[in-house]
C-alpha cells in the first residue's frame, strides 16, 4: 500500500492461480456470505453505495467467492444505477411472489377447475383473485427499462445483427426484437433472435463455398471450420478445450473484414449480456482467456482426433519426459524432448495400433516446422526445418505461439473492443474463462438432478406435483440425452443451453394443456410450457418430439391463448 506495507491484492491475487483446478475448495464461506449480506442490502445496492472491497476482491480473488453470488455482484453494480435499481426490483417481487406461493396456487387451481367445469361465474373470481395477487406482488414498482423495439425479417438475421449493433451498442436502453410478419413479442422473441443469430454463425463457418466482397473465397473464421480443417464442429464441445477458436493468420495482419467480424461479435456477446440474454455460440475458453488477458498453455490445445490435436499429444509426450503433471488454466507445462523409442499412437493418440514417436514423425514424411492447420512456416525457414524428436518440445511452444498469441491477436483484440464498445470489461474479469462463456454463451453442459428439477421446474395452473404428466416430464428430462435438452431448453426459453446459475436462473412454469391439443407449446416469453395429460412416457416422448420439431420451422411453438 502507500505506507510500503503488504498490499492485501497482492496477496489475494495468488489464490486465483491456486484456484485454477478444483477451485470451489478456494471458496470463503463467511466472506461469500458477507458479500451476499451486502447485496441483501437493496437501499444500498439502489444507491450504489456498495463498499469498495466487494469490486476489489471479486476482481482479484474470485475464487474466495461462489460463482453465483458473483454473478449477483455483477447484476448489482456493474452496469450502472438503471440496472442495479431493475435488478432490486426484481429480488422484491421474487420475495414478494414466494410469499404469495399458496394463494396464488390455489386460485390457479380454482381457474382450473372452473374451466374444467366451465363454470363462468367462478372462472371470473379465480381470474379476479389472480389478478388482485399479481397486482400485491408487483405493488411500489418503479417502472421497466426504457427499451427500444426493432424489427427485424429472419431471412436477414446476421446482416440485422449487425447493423442493430453498430447503432445500439452504446444505448443504455434495452433492446427489444420482433420479426417482420409474425405476432410474438417479449423476451422469449429477443432470446430467438440470439439464438437465430448463433445458429446462422455456426451454418456460416461451415460454408466452404462463402466468397468475400471481392467474389474471392474467403477463409474459415474458426479452426476445424472449412476445407482440409475438419468440421465446423471440430472443436465444439464441453470443458476447457472445447468450443469454436479462431484460426490463426499469418503475421502479416488480419483482413479488415475479419477484424469486423470480431468487433461485431463481441459487441453482439455483450449487448446480449447486458440485456440479460445470452448467444449460445459454443466459443472456446482458451478464446476467452485471451481475451481476459490471461496466458494459455497446453491446456488449450484442441485434444486428440480435433483438428490440431496431434499438437496435444505431442505436448502430452513432451511433458510426460518433462516428468512433470499437467499444468492448471493458469500455468504452463514444463517440456523436454521424449526417447525416439517411446510409444506414442495408442497411448498419446489414442489410436488402436501402436507405433514409437520417431517412427510417427517418418510416416508422416519429413514433416517440417509449418502450423499442422494452416500451413504456415513457425519461424524463418519453417517450412524447411526438419521436425525431429529432440526438436518435439519447440514444435509444440511455436505453435502455441501462432495459435494464441502472434495468429489470433488481431482477432482478440478486435473481440474485446467490441466488448467494450458496450460495457468495460472489468466487471468480467470476476470470472475465469469457463465462467465467462456460460455468462456470454450459456453453459454447453447440461446437466441436471431429479432434486433440481423439482425446484426450478414449477407446476402451476391447477398442475400438482403428485399429477402423473408432471411426473412423467421430470422423469424424461432425467433419461434424456443431451441434444434432447437442449431442444427443450430452445423450445420453451428459446435458447439451447442453460444460463450462468442452471435451472435456478429460469424458473421454468408447467401448465395444463387446454382441452382439445395433445401437443405441447410453450410461451418463451415466460419459460412457460403447456403441458397435456399425458398417462405413458410413450405418449409425453412422442409429443415432445412432435413439438421440437415443429418448433424447429415455426410452429406449434408459441402458446397465444
Amino acid at each position: 500500500d502507500a505506507a510500503g506495507g503488504p498490499s492485501p491484492g497482492g496477496a489475494t491475487r495468488v489464490l486465483p492461480a491456486l484456484g485454477g483446478s478444483g477451485k470451489d475448495s478456494w471458496v470463503c464461506p463467511a466472506l461469500d456470505a458477507k458479500l451476499g449480506a451486502q447485496l441483501n442490502d437493496l437501499v444500498t445496492v439502489a444507491a450504489g453505495a456498495l463498499p469498495p472491497w466487494c469490486a476489489e476482491l471479486t476482481r482479484v480473488a474470485p475464487c474466495l467467492f461462489s460463482e453465483r453470488t458473483r454473478l449477483h455482484h455483477l447484476r448489482a453494480s456493474a452496469f450502472g444505477v438503471s440496472r442495479s435499481l431493475a435488478w432490486v426490483q426484481e429480488r422484491v417481487v421474487a420475495q414478494r411472489r414466494m410469499a404469495f406461493a399458496e394463494e396464488l396456487l390455489a386460485a390457479e387451481r380454482m381457474r382450473a377447475d372452473a374451466e374444467a367445469a366451465r363454470d363462468a361465474e367462478v372462472l371470473s373470481e379465480a381470474i379476479d383473485q389472480i389478478a388482485e395477487i399479481e397486482e400485491r406482488v408487483a405493488r411500489d414498482r418503479l417502472g421497466s427499462l426504457a427499451s427500444d423495439i426493432a424489427r427485424v425479417r429472419r431471412d436477414d438475421v446476421p446482416a440485422a445483427a449487425r447493423r442493430l449493433m453498430a447503432a445500439h451498442a452504446s444505448s443504455r436502453r434495452v433492446l427489444e426484437i420482433q420479426f417482420e410478419g409474425e405476432s410474438g413479442f417479449g423476451t422469449g422473441v429477443t432470446q430467438n433472435f440470439y439464438s437465430c443469430v448463433a445458429n446462422e454463425l455456426q451454418r456460416a463457418a461451415a460454408d466452404t463455398t462463402a466468397v468475400g466482397a471481392d467474389g474471392a473465397k474467403r477463409p474459415p473464421v474458426w479452426l476445424g471450420a472449412a476445407g482440409g480443417d475438419g468440421g465446423a464442429t471440430a472443436l465444439a464441445g464441453a470443458g476447457a478445450t472445447g468450443g469454436l477458436f479462431p484460426r490463426p493468420v499469418r503475421d502479416a495482419g488480419a483482413p479488415e473484414a475479419l477484424r469486423d467480424d470480431f468487433f461485431a461479435l463481441g459487441q453482439l456477446m455483450a449487448k446480449a449480456c447486458l440485456d440479460r440474454f445470452c448467444v449460445p455460440l459454443p466459443l472456446s475458453a482458451a478464446f476467452l482467456a485471451l481475451v481476459r488477458g490471461d496466458p494459455v498453455g497446453t491446456w488449450g490445445l484442441p485434444p486428440p482426433g480435433a483438428t490440431g490435436g496431434v499438437v496435444s499429444a505431442y505436448a502430452a509426450l513432451c511433458r510426460d519426459a518433462a516428468g512433470g503433471p499437467r499444468a492448471t488454466m493458469a500455468a504452463q507445462d514444463a517440456l523436454a524432448a521424449p526417447a525416439p523409442g517411446t510409444e506414442f499412437a495408442a497411448r498419446y493418440l489414442h489410436l488402436s495400433y501402436e507405433m514409437s514417436v520417431a517412427d510417427f514423425l517418418d510416416a508422416l514424411g519429413e514433416p517440417t516446422f509449418v502450423c499442422p492447420v494452416t500451413g504456415v512456416a513457425l519461424c524463418a525457414g519453417g517450412d524447411k526445418r526438419p521436425l525431429t524428436v529432440a526438436e518435439l518440445p519447440e514444435f509444440v511452444r511455436l505453435v502455441m505461439q501462432f495459435w494464441f498469441r502472434d495468429g489470433v491477436s488481431a482477432q482478440v483484440h478486435a473481440f474485446r473492443d467490441g466488448l467494450q464498445s458496450v460495457f468495460p470489461i472489468e466487471p468480467l474479469l470476476a470470472f475465469d474463462a469457463v465462467e465467462l462463456r456460460a455468462l456470454l454463451c450459456g453453459r454447453l453442459e447440461i446437466e441436471w438432478e431429479e432434486s433440481e428439477l423439482q425446484r426450478h421446474i414449477l407446476p402451476s395452473g391447477g398442475l400438482t406435483r403428485d399429477a402423473p404428466a408432471y411426473r412423467l416430464l421430470i422423469e424424461e428430462l432425467l433419461a434424456m440425452p443431451h441434444a434432447e435438452r437442449a431442444h427443450f431448453l430452445n423450445f420453451v426459453t428459446a435458447c439451447p443451453h442453460l444460463p450462468p446459475a442452471g435451472l435456478e436462473m429460469l424458473e421454468i412454469e408447467v401448465a395444463p394443456q387446454r382441452a382439445g391439443l395433445n401437443t405441447p407449446t410453450s410461451q418463451t416469453c415466460g419459460n412457460k410450457l403447456y403441458l397435456p395429460a399425458y398417462r405413458t412416457i410413450e405418449e409425453l416422448r412422442q409429443g415432445l418430439h412432435v413439438a421440437f420439431a415443429n418448433a424447429e420451422y415455426g410452429g406449434l411453438h408459441e402458446n397465444t391463448n
